[in-house]
């Protein structure tokens, strides 16, 4: 045969190999990957397995086909084509994605067509034989480690591939040939390594559109939805460890300074390091191994419920994750991009009803590590880090009416913060209740304050310690003579109840704050019978509601705390008219810029 001809026979078998060999390998991973039948999906690992093994039969029909015509063409032709095929077919469906069934099923085949065909059958091709199966089961030892590394995979395939080809060569010995060998190894290596390459870039192809739809699936999974499962979730963990005793420690964690990156960056660029810090938490917390989970809140916000840990463990943890987050460059367009967390942490009470109230004060400290200028954490088991802000409460008067006369009966104090020789509103309201206390204890010490109102959050509210820390400082020499509790966000009534107990025992009084506005009256009718007040902000409403308006929603608040047998507080008294409407109802509480505005406690003198 001339060369021209062996050249043409050696191209056109090695082509339709790799035509034959890529059609197996889309076929095989598109059913083990990408289809979404509900049968196959049920029936994954049976279908890959069956339509592997009937590929590869078909593949030892032809073989054996070709040998009937003309043994000498198969065993000593040109190239072993079909041989080829076999060993490159059998390195993907059993290495990469077959099972020990499949291993056995062609070990066994393989016997038979060795003790078929071989001449002569001794010594020599057993020892082949069980090195061939040798290679074969080791690559399945140690495919997962094999297929992370390129060079390696390479390797094995042709460690396959050139133990099987030495074993059939040894069952029908002929001269050697030294060209035979050149050929028959380049065209197993050529059609190994097209077929690699194609299982790598679909593999890869694959990864990246799941990454894809794993950012846009980011991007359209609202807040209120998310929050809704996970709160089912992580509420079943708060369960857990109420039933069996356990410790569990809550961690709000929140991406600082998101909205910025989002608007310099966009949101994909936002959706994808989303889901790279959500990876880098996950994987700080596996390799803690402890008993904890990870939920996305909403947008860029975090929950992770640890069970069965130390407030120290939770915070070493949580610290490792805001630094490997510190740590981590991410890609965006022209760059890298830096970003921090912070987060803040509490300890599930059992006196918690339900895992809002943990919740609420682990979002409670984490403004805490937000003030405290972002990359911190505030809460249970943590460390007091960064510098505490200047703090201080102003007092705006609050004025009693009677028959007889009109004065001041104490004032609500309202925090402010320091800012070089000015003072604003805190980015956060909820401090320490150690702080509260000793700032309150400052204002009774300059002023002539007596009596004085405070405003608690949701989280502040619900907690025991708080609530318990409170009532001891109402009842100490140096308190005041009246202690009353605001809240704007009307609680879950098992905590109003719970929680309110403990004040009334302190003579501490409980009033809503800004009913008719922020809180309906079908939030706050439930818990009438539970608080001392309510106050009616009118300065809530003037921007939007007609003044006919206002004092008709004024005269129904009024009405109901009459009904509630409870006190009723106007604020938002700024002229006469605004005094002479509330007189008219018999209102006797009165706040406003009319009787003075918010100022330091110095001034109440």
């Amino acid at each position: 045969m001339s060369a021209w001809m062996i050249g043409v026979s050696y191209t056109t078998t090695l082509l339709f190999s790799i035509f034959l060999a890529l059609g197996m390998t889309s076929l095989l991973y598109w059913v083990n990957d990408r289809a979404v039948t509900p049968f196959i999906v049920a029936h994954r690992v049976s279908i890959v397995r069956v339509a592997g093994l009937a590929y590869l039969w078909i593949l030892y029909i032809l073989q054996d086909l070709q040998y009937r015509v003309d043994p000498q063409m198969h065993v000593f032709g040109l190239h072993w084509a079909f041989l080829n095929l076999m060993l490159v077919s059998l390195y993907v469906i059993a290495v990469r994605t077959g099972d020990w069934v499949t291993i056995i099923i062609q070990a066994l085949c393989c016997a038979f067509y060795l003790t078929r065909y071989a001449e002569p059958f001794d010594g020599r091709v057993v020892t082949a034989y069980l090195v061939w199966v040798a290679v074969l089961s080791g690559l399945i030892v140690i495919r997962q480690t094999m297929q992370q590394r390129r060079m390696w995979d390479n390797l094995g395939m042709i460690a396959l591939g050139v133990t099987g080809i030495i074993g059939i060569y040894l069952s029908r010995p002929r001269v050697f040939d030294a060209w035979w060998w050149v050929r028959e190894l380049v065209a197993y290596v050529i059609l190994g390594l097209v077929v690699q390459e194609y299982i790598r870039l679909t593999v890869t192809a694959d990864a990246n559109t799941a990454k894809m739809q794993r950012v846009a699936a980011y991007d359209q999974m609202t807040a209120a939805s998310v929050l809704a499962h996970n709160q089912n979730d992580i509420a079943k963990l708060f369960d857990l460890a109420q039933v069996t005793h356990q410790q569990m420690v809550v961690a709000a964690i929140d991406v600082d300074r998101f909205s910025a990156f989002n608007q310099r960056y966009g949101y994909l660029a936002g959706n994808v390091v989303l889901l790279s810090i959500a990876d880098t938490i996950q994987s700080v917390v596996r390799q803690a191994n402890v008993h904890a989970r990870l939920y996305r809140s909403g947008g860029e916000e975090f929950t992770l419920g640890f069970v069965g840990a130390t407030t120290k463990q939770a915070a070493t943890i949580v610290a490792d994750c805001l630094q490997a987050v510190a740590d981590t460059r991410f890609p965006v367009t022209g760059g890298t991009a830096a970003l921090t967390l912070s987060a803040g942490l509490t300890i599930a009470q059992q006196e918690d009803t339900s895992i809002g109230s943990a919740f609420a004060r682990a979002d409670d400290n984490l403004r805490v590590s937000k003030q405290r200028g972002r990359n911190q954490m505030y809460g249970s088991g943590v460390e007091a880090t960064g510098s505490e802000p200047v703090l201080t409460y102003f007092a705006q008067p609050i004025v009693h009416s009677s028959a007889s006369d009109t004065k001041t009966w104490g004032a609500e104090l309202l925090l402010r913060q320091q800012d070089g020789e000015h003072w604003h509103l805190p980015e956060r309201f909820d401090i320490h209740v150690d702080k509260q206390v000793a700032l309150i204890t400052q204002v009774l010490a300059n002023s002539s304050l007596k009596r004085v109102n405070i405003n608690l959050t949701p989280g502040q509210f619900a907690d025991t310690n708080i609530a318990n820390a409170l009532a001891g400082f109402a009842n100490a020499t140096y308190g005041p003579e009246q202690l009353v509790v605001e809240i704007t966000t009307v609680p879950d009534l098992a905590t109003v109840r719970r929680i309110t107990a403990i004040y009334r025992s302190a003579g501490i009084c409980v009033f809503i704050d800004d009913v008719g506005s922020d809180n309906s009256y079908e939030l706050v009718q439930k818990v009438l019978p539970y608080i001392d007040g309510v106050k009616f902000a009118m300065q809530n409403l003037r921007k939007h509601e007609t003044t006919a308006r206002i004092h008709e929603r004024v005269t129904f608040w009024a009405n109901t705390a009459k009904k509630a047998k409870i006190e009723f507080i106007l604020e938002g008294i700024e002229t006469q008219e605004d005094l002479d409407f509330a007189a008219s109802l018999g209102i006797q509480y009165y706040q406003g810029y009319y009787f003075g505005k918010p100022t330091l406690p110095t001034d109440q003198h």
